[in-house]
């Protein structure tokens, strides 16, 4: 490759790797051509991408972003998976597949500032996604004060009970 063409791609591979900051490092040696496009096809769907990379331009463009831990793991042929806001959603997908595809090995990455091993990234996909965290914690919170609520309202209901026996009390004693 002429040097201009490796510059720019560098470039373009730093600024997408810029974007996010969720990375995921996999091999693939070995997985048909028609079994790695339907991955493909099925991550983008989940707004995940996953591109193969040139180790040594994928390295430079991951120096140049500031990301040196990634380096080490670029060997063989390799593919980086990014994409999605959510980390966990990449990953848990990403582990999915790696489980129907066993040439799809998962080698590492960075999430959210941290180099991850093997076994964190399938510790995270383990996690539940935010949008069910969120749903947890919100039902966390609304069972105690669901329970409050009841209470008042099983205290209220007898009060009125209460009152409306001394009304039929009263209402017979006068006639």
């Amino acid at each position: 490759m002429a040097n201009e063409l490796k510059e720019s791609i560098v470039k373009e591979m730093a600024a997408s790797y810029r974007i996010t900051s969720n990375y995921l490092v996999a091999g693939y040696q070995g997985i048909k051509a028609l079994e790695f496009d339907q991955m493909r096809k099925d991550l983008r769907k989940k707004n995940i991408s996953m591109g193969i990379v040139k180790n040594s331009l994928a390295g430079i463009a991951f120096k140049g972003v500031g990301v040196h831990g990634i380096v080490g793991l670029l060997k063989g042929p390799t593919v980086i998976v990014t994409g999605g806001d959510d980390a966990v959603v990449m990953t848990k997908e990403t582990v999915e597949w790696s489980k129907k595809m066993p040439f799809f090995i998962l080698k590492g990455g960075f999430v959210d500032g941290a180099i991850v091993s093997p076994a964190d990234i399938n510790n995270l996909a383990k996690v539940p996604s935010m949008p069910v965290l969120r749903m947890q914690i919100i039902t966390g919170i609304h069972a105690p004060l669901a329970g409050v609520a009841g209470a008042f309202q099983a205290v209220l209901r007898g009060l009125v009970t209460v009152f409306h026996s001394v009304k039929d009390q009263k209402e017979k004693s006068s006639v």
